[in-house]
C-alpha cells in the first residue's frame, strides 16, 4: 500500500519556503487528519496513554502533535498517564464502553525498547472491550516469539487498530497481525511550521544519537573533514534545568495528586508543558547550525518544520528512510548519505543553493 502526497513544492521559488517545508507540513497534516478523523468520532471521550516521560525530544514532538490534533477537535482526553503511573481500575471508572484509548505514537512498537511496548500489551489485555487505537508507529521485532506474542494480544483483543508510518511497518503488520493496519503520516507534523531565528552561529550542526539505535560510530570520523567550518555536535537527550524543575515539581506532588486528581488532568498540563520545553530546547540545537547533520527521524522532521536544510545518515533499523520514502520526498532541503564526509559534501550543495536564491 503505498501513499502519495501531492504537493507542489518542486515549483516554489519564495525565500520563506525555500525548501518546500510549509506545504509538505500542510499536506501531510490534511492526510493524517482524514485518516484520524474516521476513527476518532466528534464528542468521543479518550484516554491518551503512554506520555514519554523522558527528555528525549523527539518523542516530545510527538506527543505535541497529538495534543494539537486532539484540540483541533475539543477533544480533551479524560485520563492520560505514563509507563509508570498507569492505573487499570482508576482508567475503568474514567471512560466507557464507547471511549477509545490512544496509545503514543513512536518508535518502539516491538523489541527495541521493550518496557514501553510491553506496556502496550497489557493494556490490549486490561480493556478487551474498548477500541485502542496505536498512533502512528515504526515497527521493529528480533525474536519470533515477540511477534507471536504481540500477534495473539492484537487478536485476542478484536478491536485494535495498528496505525504505522512507514511502508516496510505496514507490510510487516499486515503479515503477523490480525487488526486494521493503515499507513499514517507522523503526529509531529501536527505542530506546524515553525519560524527558525535566520542568522545560525554555526555553518553545521551535528545532532548524533547515543543509543542503542545508532547505526555506526559515524561522527568519530569528523576530524577528516579538512576544511575550516564552525561545528558542533551533540545528542538531544540532556535535560535543561529548567526541565529538572518541572520534573522535580511533578515528583514531589505525586502524593497529593493521587488523592485530588487520579484522572492526571493537572500531569496533562505538566507534561504538555514539559514537552513543548523539549522543543524549544531542541529548536535551539537545530538553529545553530546552517545546515544540519543527523541521524535521528524527528531531526529530520524538526527540520522541515523549521524550513532547515538537513543530511541524514540513517538509524541501525532504517526508521529514517522508511519514514523518507513514504511521506517526505517531496522536501527539497534534505539528502541522505553514508558517511561523515559525504555528509559535508551534501551540506556544501545546500550552502550553494541557499547562496544563489539569497
Amino acid at each position: 500500500m503505498q501513499t502519495t502526497i501531492q504537493t507542489n513544492v518542486a515549483s516554489t521559488d519564495t525565500a520563506d519556503d525555500l525548501w518546500g517545508g510549509r506545504q509538505l507540513i500542510d499536506a501531510l497534516q490534511a492526510k493524517a487528519r482524514e485518516i484520524l478523523d474516521s476513527f476518532i468520532p466528534a464528542n468521543v471521550s479518550i484516554a491518551l496513554l503512554d506520555y514519554p516521560n523522558n527528555p528525549n525530544v523527539g518523542d516530545s514532538l510527538i506527543w505535541l502533535g497529538e495534543i494539537a490534533y486532539l484540540n483541533s477537535r475539543n477533544i480533551k482526553p479524560s485520563y492520560v498517564c505514563d509507563v509508570r503511573n498507569y492505573n487499570a481500575n482508576i482508567l475503568s471508572k474514567a471512560i466507557c464502553k464507547d471511549s477509545i484509548i490512544l496509545l503514543q505514537g513512536g518508535g518502539n512498537f516491538g523489541t527495541l525498547w521493550p518496557e514501553v511496548h510491553e506496556f502496550r500489551l497489557r493494556v490490549l489485555s486490561d480493556f478487551p472491550n474498548n477500541r485502542v487505537i496505536q498512533l502512528p508507529q515504526s515497527i521493529h521485532f528480533d525474536n519470533l516469539s515477540a511477534i507471536q506474542e504481540t500477534a495473539k494480544a492484537v487478536s485476542d483483543h478484536k478491536n485494535f487498530t495498528l496505525l504505522v508510518r512507514d511502508q516496510p511497518s505496514f507490510d510487516f503488520a499486515s503479515k503477523y497481525f490480525e487488526c486494521k493496519v493503515v499507513l499514517c503520516p507522523d503526529m509531529a507534523f501536527f505542530i506546524g511550521a515553525i519560524n527558525s531565528k535566520p542568522s545560525p552561529s554555526l555553518d553545521r550542526f551535528i545532532l548524533s544519537r547515543t543509543d542503542h539505535e545508532k547505526n555506526n560510530n559515524w561522527v568519530n570520523d569528523l576530524p577528516t573533514v579538512k576544511k575550516n567550518y564552525k561545528v558542533a555536535y551533540s545528542d538531544w537527550l540532556q535535560a535543561s534545568w529548567h526541565e529538572r524543575i518541572v520534573g522535580r515539581i511533578e515528583r514531589h506532588t505525586a502524593w497529593i495528586r493521587k488523592v485530588v486528581d487520579p484522572h492526571n488532568q493537572t500531569l496533562l498540563l505538566l507534561w504538555t508543558h514539559l514537552a513543548k520545553l523539549r522543543l524549544n530546547r531542541g529548536k535551539g540545537l537545530l538553529e545553530e547550525g546552517r545546515v544540519i547533520i543527523s541521524d535521528r527521524l524527528h531531526v529530520h522532521i524538526l527540520s522541515i518544520l523549521l524550513n532547515k536544510p538537513h543530511v541524514l545518515i540513517d538509524n541501525a533499523n532504517k526508521k529514517i528512510s522508511s519514514l523518507h520514502e513514504a511521506w517526505t520526498k517531496q522536501y527539497l532541503g534534505v539528502n541522505f548519505v553514508k558517511n561523515i564526509k559525504e555528509a559535508f559534501s551534501a551540506a556544501d550543495r545546500f550552502d550553494s543553493i541557499s547562496d544563489k536564491r539569497r
